[in-house]
Order: structure tokens, then sequence, then C-alpha cells
């Protein structure tokens, strides 16, 4: 059997690497507004193809168990991936990225803070420690990579795993 978490996790970072190069070159904010949401369809996309895969080669049945791993696998694999290469792009290819990831993150709090009438100086303490931090410093980069492991990543899974397992009815025939 093909180690399809291993596969489908390698084609998801790299295909988030080329997504990130692309918004990059068109305009670096499309890196953390909506372009962020396209790499999240390509993660769902192969934690979906991982489980169907997998099912596919196992004559039409997959476990929960089985579907749950193997997808987190895959999702691991991938973010992991695409995520080093983000950190390496934003500490070391181009640090000025970090000013325009801060701008666009003070926007949306902005934004955040007409919807829900967020008071002026609780608005401006959250701007003052976005624009005194770094997120992607070693430290702050890694462990937000291993919460993304957890959640999203792990609930994704779980989620994806009881929709599409299929047990075989053949498992379940008394002896």
């Amino acid at each position: 059997m093909q180690n399809h978490a291993l596969r489908n996790g390698l084609i998801m970072g790299l295909l988030c690497i080329v997504l990130t190069l692309v918004f990059y070159f068109i305009n670096p904010a499309f890196m953390v507004s909506w372009g962020s949401w396209i790499s999240y369809a390509v993660i769902l996309y192969f934690m979906y193809k991982t489980i169907m895969d997998i099912r596919n080669d196992s004559g039409g049945f997959i476990t929960l168990g089985d579907a749950f791993k193997n997808s987190w696998i895959a999702s691991i694999i991938g973010l992991s991936v695409s995520s080093l290469f983000s950190y390496v792009l934003i500490n070391y290819i181009d640090p000025s990225l970090l000013d325009i990831i801060r701008e666009e993150q003070v926007k949306a709090l902005e934004k955040m803070g007409e919807w829900f009438s967020i008071p002026e100086e609780e608005l401006q303490t959250q701007i003052s420690a976005i624009e005194d931090t770094n997120p992607f410093s070693a430290a702050k980069f890694f462990m937000g990579l291993l919460i993304s492991f957890i959640f999203p990543g792990s609930l994704i899974a779980l989620i994806m795993a009881a929709i599409f397992k299929k047990n075989n009815p053949e498992s379940y025939k008394s002896v």
C-alpha cells in the first residue's frame, strides 16, 4: 500500500508554497488576507484526498481511526512544509513582510472593533501589542505551528473522518 498521507501532505505543502509565492509576487498583503483562505481550501482538499485514496485502495472501506490518522498526518506534513517556507520567507528572504502582516492585522482588528463596538482604549492596547511583537519569531512561530496541528488540524481530520468513513460490513459477521 502506498503512503498516501506522506505523498498528499508533501503535495499539499508544495502547492501552498506555490500559492504563497503567487500571492507574494502579486501583492504581499494577499498572503494574510483572502489568500490564506485559498490555502485552507488546498489543505482541506488534500486531507479529503488522503482519506479517499486509502478508502479506494482498501476496497471502498476505511475505519474512522484510519481516516482520522491519515488525514491528520497529511495535514501535519503539509502545514509543516508550507509553514517552514513562510518562516524562511518572512524572517530571512523578505523581512519587510512582517510590517505588511502587522498592517493587515491592525486593519482586521480595526474592522472587528467597528463591528463589535470594542472600546477605543482596548483596541489601542491590542494594536500596540501587534506592533510590538514578532509573531514569526522562532518560539512563537513553532508554538503556533504545534497549536495548528491540534486546532484546527485534528478537529478537521476528525470531522472529515466521521463523514467519509465506511466500515466493511464483512467485519461485523460472526465467525
